[in-house]
Formats: structure tokens, C-alpha cells, sequence
């Protein structure tokens, strides 16, 4: 394998998009409670990930590594956290999306 041009890797290969965050999802522990970010880590660049277990979504991260959370801190990071209950809106036809 190490004769190919691109030989495989036992982790996935991390790389930046053109927003400046990365391809895959990672825990940051630290003060209070822990959260994943796909922000690219600001102090040792992105070997900092070498055996870091990563994530391809931020819900898989938060699952993975703080499922013990009961506040659901992780969660509540996220730009569209998950809730409890769906969300029940109207349509332009005046209907819900949901059932009853």
C-alpha cells in the first residue's frame, strides 16, 4: 500500500473546506462541559487531531463522546439542535407537517 499515490489510512483524512471548518467533527474537553466542533483546532493545527477519534456529524460527535451529559450541553451547541418534540409548523396551504 505505501507504494500508492494516495495510499489508505486507518483514520479518515481531515482537510479544510472553503469556510475555514473541517471535514469532520471532533470532542473538545476542557472547562465545565464538553462540546464537538468541526472549527479547525486554534493551537497546534490539525495534528492535534492525530488519534483523535472523529466524527461525521456534530449529533454522531456529541453521541459518541458525552452521551453521559444530562444537561445535553453538547447538544445545545449546535446551529440546529435537536429538540425533544418535532416541530410543528404551518404550510402554505394552512396544514401542519405533522400528523395527529
Amino acid at each position: 500500500f505505501s507504494q500508492m499515490a494516495n495510499p489508505p489510512t486507518q483514520a479518515p483524512t481531515v482537510t479544510a473546506t472553503e469556510a475555514g471548518t473541517l471535514t469532520v467533527f471532533y470532542p473538545v474537553y476542557g472547562e465545565g462541559e464538553g462540546f464537538c466542533t468541526n472549527d479547525p483546532p486554534a493551537d497546534h493545527g490539525l495534528s492535534s487531531l492525530n488519534g483523535i477519534v472523529t466524527s461525521a456529524t456534530n449529533a454522531e460527535c456529541c453521541t459518541k463522546h458525552f452521551s453521559w451529559q444530562k444537561s445535553g450541553f453538547c447538544f445545545s451547541q449546535m446551529a440546529n439542535p435537536p429538540t425533544q418534540a418535532p416541530t410543528v409548523t404551518a404550510t402554505e396551504a394552512g396544514t401542519l407537517t405533522v400528523f395527529y
